[in-house]
């Protein structure tokens, strides 16, 4: 029994050094496969890059090594200025095939144009290595005479720019082409709205004081609606938004004329409506993006601009010219509509040379701060005053010359509005 005990531990001993021999193996397998998935991996994410970024990756550092070799061993033979230009044309080279490769859309909106990009960029590539041959041959005694690497260094400029040129051209082009495609199309809607609305180019035409359903209908959608004021008044434009979902988080951004932005309002409760106001001015085109507000969210709403009618019957008369005419003696009342709202009247003679008049306001508001200035025929001021306590009323007395007098009623500090009555009467 003692020989087959032997033999068992014999062979128990054996396989003991071999698992710890396998187990270092073992590690170095496993590690070798983790880096194996790791470089996948890079390859995988490398090819996720864009095409463009991938030929500028590519170029630019196929193009660094020939030049890194230029300033170990061909300054002496080519310059330093020569070397150091080389280099910047190569980057320059890698930067104009991927700004060619992005505007023609990696070759998909004109191939023979890329190919052509390619083409010049491969070109100036070849003459480096030329040159790079030609200092390598020098430095191993062959010697090239400087007058040819002088020709190599101007044909390899040349051809970068060249290169350059094409970039320059090609996207000058494509950025003319892309200006004759954006034609406006502007839908009149009274009920829905009409798809596609998402830019100024393709707004919708709201008539005033009409209801229109649209929706937010993807995430990041935006509705673009545009409407056109009254000829004669300023006024009070209230663009309401009804929210007919539970989800939008509804904004509202208003632009001028020019496209610029004047501001916007936003309710971020889900579901929420939203209400915009502002003075516009007459004979005016305004637009409003709808949008939800955090970019994510969809849903459904009606959406008006509506006029208020906020002036009083004596708009527009905003300048001395437009000034309208009241009686002496007889009270009128009329309304300061917003804070940059003036308004202007006219008294005429009554057949004296002189006149002494008082100008008197009653406040019809708890925030007007009513401030008055009074004009000859000449239209040279003659009289001011003001009461800085909102809802105050004020009197003003004053002696004319011949002829019409004009005054002019606002907010002293041109922040509040409210109604009012004035009377001018003689003292």
């Amino acid at each position: 029994m003692e020989p087959v005990q032997s033999d068992r531990a014999a062979r128990k001993k054996k396989a003991n050094r071999l698992w710890k021999m396998f187990v270092p193996l073992a590690g170095v397998t496993a590690t070798l496969g983790m880096f194996a998935v790791i470089f996948f991996g890079y390859d995988v994410a490398k090819g996720k890059v864009s095409p463009c970024d991938s030929i500028f990756q590519e170029t630019s550092v196929g193009m660094t090594t020939k030049i890194k070799f230029l300033k170990a061993e061909g300054e002496l033979k080519l310059g330093r200025d020569k070397v150091a230009e080389l280099s910047e044309r190569a980057q320059m080279a890698a930067l104009g095939l991927k700004t060619c490769c992005v505007v023609l859309d990696a070759g998909r909106i004109d191939p023979e144009q890329f190919l052509s990009c390619k083409a010049k960029a491969r070109n100036y590539d070849t003459q480096v290595e030329s040159i790079v041959a030609k200092v390598r041959a020098a430095a191993a005694g062959a010697g090239a005479p400087a007058p040819a690497l002088n020709a190599e260094f101007e044909a390899a400029v040349a051809t970068s720019r060249d290169l350059n040129q094409s970039v320059v051209k090609i996207s000058r082009e494509q950025q003319l082409q892309s200006l004759q495609t954006a034609a406006a199309n502007k839908v009149a809607v009274s009920a829905t709205e009409a798809e596609p609305n998402d830019d100024a180019l393709n707004a919708n035409v709201l008539t005033l004081a009409r209801v229109a359903r649209a929706s937010v209908g993807i995430a990041k959608d935006v509705d673009v609606f545009t409407f056109a004021t009254p000829t004669d008044h300023r006024d009070w434009i209230r663009i309401e938004l009804k929210n007919l979902s539970t989800t939008l988080e509804p904004n509202i951004e208003l632009m001028d004329s020019a496209k610029a932005s004047l501001g916007s309002v936003r309710n971020i409760t889900p579901g929420g409506d939203l209400v915009y106001e502002f003075v516009a001015t007459p004979s005016t085109t305004y637009s409003f993006r709808v949008s939800s507000y955090y970019g994510a969210a969809t849903g459904v709403y009606a959406i008006s601009a509506t006029p208020a009618k906020a002036y009083d019957s004596f708009e527009p008369n905003e300048t001395v010219l437009t000034a309208k005419r009241v009686t002496q003696g007889v009270p009128v009342m009329a309304k300061i509509m917003d804070k940059e709202d003036v308004d202007y009247f006219v008294v005429e003679a009554a057949g004296v040379a002189e006149r002494k008049l008082s100008l008197v306001i009653t406040n019809n508001s708890t925030t007007l701060r009513p401030a008055a200035t009074v004009y000859d025929a000449g239209k040279t001021e003659i009289a001011s005053t003001r009461n800085t306590t909102a809802g105050g009323d004020l009197q003003l007395d004053f002696q004319s010359r011949p002829g019409p007098v004009y005054v002019r009623i606002s907010d002293y500090y041109t922040a509040g509005a409210g109604a009012y009555t004035l009377t001018v009467k003689p003292q």
